[in-house]
């Protein structure tokens, strides 16, 4: 028998498109070029629109529920035994296979939304474009559980037992593992970095030989405070609305649910992250727009990280070992929005952005040591 919020959910969705069209039209006529002049608000008329357009969809997807779906590509491989935990759950993926390094890429979706095509078109994207620069590496994309149907740590676990699967069964060397993710899948990284370092109680370790090689978080949510003047001020120069944020987090950690250092990595102190730099990773880039509304928590995020990278370079340094000081990279590309160059594989193709670019540099360095 179908489920009555699902029919509830289901009825609404023609009011929600009208609503769509309604924010549309009305941006469409009201949108300001002397904003934009100002350097207020989205950076050009079309994403203003879109924008303004997108914030009702967004925030209805919240409302419902949706399963977490394996997607394939033309040419490229399916792993075909999922792990498995010591709880019994198993975790799908996809792997784009090649000889060189591997991604292990977590995509957002605000824990309730699988990954969209904009996730794996930018994904493979980053692929081709490293391979035009002589760099060659697989993609292997974790399909973690969606919330409200499992709930935090259930995703940190499959994140950590996908690594394990990539170090235990694919025997793949730690350095050439990539670690990526993008807004809620950013979330999961940084925790997933922070359990390696210090392991959650109800999580399965993951012992590494060495370092990983790399980490990339765009975009990461990883602080569930509507509170930061980010909020309002980048209002109508990113498409994520607050509705939608809350709804997401009370999805991911229940009202009365216990939040720790890995569920909102913004909490954890730089002490934690000295240990990552010691232990679990050799380089690390934070990416945030400008225009985002949760760019407020990631700079504080990214000033925590700068922290404990610089207490464990200055020990490296002590010990006459290789100098760290460019193991960390934060950059804020100014007037973009939440993972940019993931919603313009989607939308606005014609030109790649200046976000896009300078992640494709950062990453082409990191990779050059593979």
């Amino acid at each position: 028998m179908a489920d009555p919020k699902d029919s509830a959910s289901k009825a609404a969705i023609p009011l929600e498109l009208l609503k769509v069209e309604a924010a549309f039209v009305k941006r469409a006529v009201t949108s300001s070029s002397d904003k934009r002049s100002k350097g207020q608000g989205a950076p050009s008329y079309k994403r203003d629109v879109m924008y303004a357009a997108s914030k009702h969809p967004v925030e209805f997807i919240s409302f419902i529920p949706r399963p977490s779906l394996l997607v394939f590509m033309p040419h490229h491989k399916e792993i075909s035994s999922t792990g498995v935990d010591k709880g019994g759950s198993q975790v799908p993926f996809y792997h784009s296979v090649s000889s060189g390094g591997i991604t292990d890429w977590v995509s957002g979706g605000g824990f309730y939304g699988s990954a969209t095509m904009g996730h794996l078109r930018y994904q493979f994207a980053l692929q081709w474009e490293m391979a035009k620069r002589g760099h060659d590496f697989s993609i292997f994309s974790l399909t973690y559980t969606l919330s409200p149907g499992a709930t935090y740590p259930t995703q940190l676990k499959q994140a950590a037992l996908a690594l394990n699967y990539l170090l235990v069964d694919e025997h793949r060397d730690p350095s050439s593992i990539l670690l990526g993710g993008d807004s809620a899948g950013g979330n999961l990284a940084a925790a997933l970095l922070e359990h390696i370092a210090r392991p959650h109680p109800q999580v399965q370790p993951v012992t590494l030989s060495r370092t990983l090689n790399a980490a990339l978080l765009i975009s990461p949510w990883i602080s569930f405070s509507l509170t930061e003047p980010s909020i309002a001020n980048n209002a109508e120069s990113d498409y994520l609305a607050p509705r939608a944020l809350r709804r997401a987090s009370n999805a991911y950690i229940p009202p009365g649910g216990d939040h720790d250092h890995d569920s909102q990595p913004v909490t954890a102190p730089p002490e934690w992250w000295s240990d990552v730099a010691r232990r679990v990773v050799d380089k690390m880039m934070i990416w945030g727009g400008g225009g985002e509304v949760l760019i407020d928590g990631i700079r504080s995020f990214a000033a925590t990280v700068k922290n404990g990278f610089s207490e464990a370079d200055a020990e490296r340094i002590n010990r006459d070992e290789q100098k760290g000081t460019d193991r960390f990279t934060f950059v804020v590309t100014p007037r973009h929005s939440h993972e940019e160059m993931i919603i313009d594989e989607v939308f606005f193709k014609s030109k790649k952005g200046e976000g896009a670019e300078v992640i494709e540099r950062w990453l082409s360095g990191a990779l050059k040591l593979l």
